[in-house]
């Protein structure tokens, strides 16, 4: 396949930096791919193939592989993405839909599958939520007296908790990643996309993802339901009590580099909708916060939003 990029559609990818080239054909349409300008994501994305395609989920097929110039070629699978189709679905039904998928995954891929995928670790987190640090707090004109503090506060969170990373994460495993697919039946309904950034780590890594977003409007009775239903029909080790603390713990380290993100990119473009989210993020972080058991954490987290 030579391809002519003049030709084709661009679809807008938002934060990533892989193009994605829509091809229209007489019998098939086709997503393009181009990884030239983040190669490392490459073979990620290939890894993770690898390891869905095997799988009881919707995927698209990968139709061509050019290792040359970094290029995919992949099914389309169309415009009813999850975020644009909330209007025409009960999102509840939409949520389990997804939550559904979620459970096979992690029911269905064991951690000797997931040896070329990188194992989260602290240094993971603590690059994350530096963007807090670094671009929230000077944002928000607030003190950097106790960011040592914060850090090895977060430090000792993480090591205290024996997290189990043994799980497939797809880290981006939200509605801008999934489609309804109304010819599939059952939770093949479900489509997936985007697995560049997938990894090894907590089990719940991807549902707080989905029922943490800042950009859907979900009730913590949603919430609160979809956390024990995952629980209680997936391969989980630890009782309920720590895996639900556990989510809220790293719900909140995920939740903290939102809002450093949403001011990095209003830094970066000027873009005021990215503000529109901090509000709520601040939100749900303050929530997740209530959800945990650890009293150094929220400390640390009052004193330097106070």
């Amino acid at each position: 396949m030579v391809l002519n990029f003049n030709k084709l559609e661009k679809i807008t990818e938002g934060l990533s930096k892989k193009k994605v080239y829509k091809q229209i054909d007489k019998k098939l349409n086709k997503v393009i791919i181009d990884f030239s300008d983040i190669k490392e994501d490459y073979e990620n994305f290939l890894n993770t193939v690898q390891i869905l395609q095997k799988k009881n989920i919707s995927i698209p097929s990968v139709y061509e592989v050019q290792n040359d110039n970094y290029v995919i070629c992949m099914e389309d699978f169309g415009q009813k993405r999850f975020d644009k189709i909330l209007e025409d679905y009960d999102i509840y039904q939409i949520l389990k839909l997804a939550v559904d998928n979620l459970i096979i995954i992690h029911n269905s891929i064991f951690k000797n599958e997931l040896n070329n995928l990188k194992t989260y670790s602290f240094i993971d987190l603590k690059n994350e939520i530096s963007e807090f640090i670094d671009f929230y707090l000077p944002f928000k004109k607030k003190s950097n007296i106790l960011n040592k503090k914060f850090y090895e506060v977060w430090e000792k969170t993480f090591y205290s908790q024996d997290f189990n990373f043994d799980y497939f994460v797809h880290r981006d495993f939200e509605f801008v990643n999934l489609f309804y697919l109304p010819n599939k039946k059952g939770h093949l309904k479900c489509g997936i996309i985007d697995f560049q950034s997938a990894f090894v780590g907590f089990a719940a890594w991807d549902l707080f993802s989905i029922l943490e977003n800042p950009r859907l409007n979900i009730t913590r009775e949603y919430n609160e339901n979809l956390i024990e239903y995952f629980y209680n029909n997936s391969l989980i080790k630890t009782d309920y009590k720590t895996f639900r603390d556990q989510y809220y713990i790293l719900n909140t380290a995920r939740l903290t580099r939102l809002l450093g993100r949403w001011t990095k990119l209003f830094n970066q473009d000027g873009h005021k909708k990215y503000l529109n989210f901090i509000d709520i993020t601040f939100s749900r972080l303050n929530i997740s916060l209530k959800n945990i058991n650890n009293k150094k954490l929220i400390s640390i987290y009052n004193n330097i939003l106070d």
